[in-house]
């Protein structure tokens, strides 16, 4: 009974893995990737590749803040928003690494 869960859930998650990767790849004017020599490419367009990942969840809290917090910033120095910039400081004497999250419009029209 466990093994058919499992398989239902692996097949959930592909499918909705294709319908985010079609979506994404509207949005930047690019292809999903089905060439299985290259499995690491989920989209591409002719100038980047990029790795989508979707989660059945809201928004985390600390980025719902971060992103608001970042269109408050732009309007007061009347700037463009760069994106939220996350810091892991790798532990105890482990190697910081930092990500840049950008919002991306889902609901706009890719032909324009």
């Amino acid at each position: 009974m466990a093994t058919a869960n499992v398989k239902k859930r692996n097949r959930n998650n592909r499918q909705r893995g294709k319908i985010y990767e079609k979506l994404i790849a509207s949005v930047f004017n690019g292809v999903r990737n089905l060439d299985k020599s290259r499995p690491h490419t989920d989209v591409e367009n002719k100038t980047h590749v990029y790795e989508v990942k979707s989660r059945q969840a809201k928004m985390p809290t600390l980025f719902d803040g971060a992103f608001k917090q970042l269109h408050l910033a732009s309007k007061e120095s009347k700037k463009k928003e760069g994106g939220v910039v996350v810091v892991y400081t790798g532990g105890q004497g482990g190697k910081a690494r930092a990500v840049l999250i950008q919002e991306i419009d889902l609901d706009r029209d890719s032909t324009s």
